[in-house]
């Protein structure tokens, strides 16, 4: 099961660990929840990027929304590790599925901004199941990053 889903969530460098459906009174419709960390030796520093060895098992568990399965909205569910960086001291690990302090994966995110370049915001933010104001967050962020990696002039 374990090698399905990671190839139906297209992430690299994490192990799901469980898969269960979130159906409560709380919830307007039941979520697919997918229980996931990174692999083992993958721990890196949220602020630097660099490798670094496990502090300990953090300060509790994080969502992120990933891209849906047809009529079924997904969230990865993680603990969020923290490393001892020699620079930037303990801080909280970086996630491979997520951009640092974001509550959607990087797929959720170039889907949400690919979808603003054919469609406007509020259709995007009524498709994906998002507030308006949260896609066009999205979509500067995505671009943001777009723009770091682009050579220069």
């Amino acid at each position: 099961m374990n090698s399905l889903f990671k190839r139906l969530l297209n992430v690299k460098g994490m192990v799901v660990e469980d898969v269960r459906v979130a159906d409560s009174p709380l919830r307007p419709e039941p979520v697919l929840e997918v229980r996931v960390r990174p692999h083992a030796g993958m721990l890196r520093c949220s602020r630097c990027g660099r490798r670094c060895p496990g502090y300990d098992r953090g300060g509790g568990v994080r969502r992120w929304r990933h891209q849906d399965f047809g009529c079924w909205r997904v969230e990865l569910v993680a603990m969020m590790p923290r490393v001892d960086c020699p620079g930037c001291g303990v801080v909280v690990a970086a996630m491979p599925w997520a951009e640092p302090g974001s509550r959607f994966t990087r797929d959720f995110e170039a889907e949400c901004a690919w979808l603003m370049t054919v469609a406007n915001q509020k259709t995007v933010s009524g498709f994906l199941r998002v507030a308006w104001r949260t896609a066009g967050r999205i979509a500067h962020r995505v671009a943001g990053r777009l723009k770091e990696t682009m050579p220069s002039p």
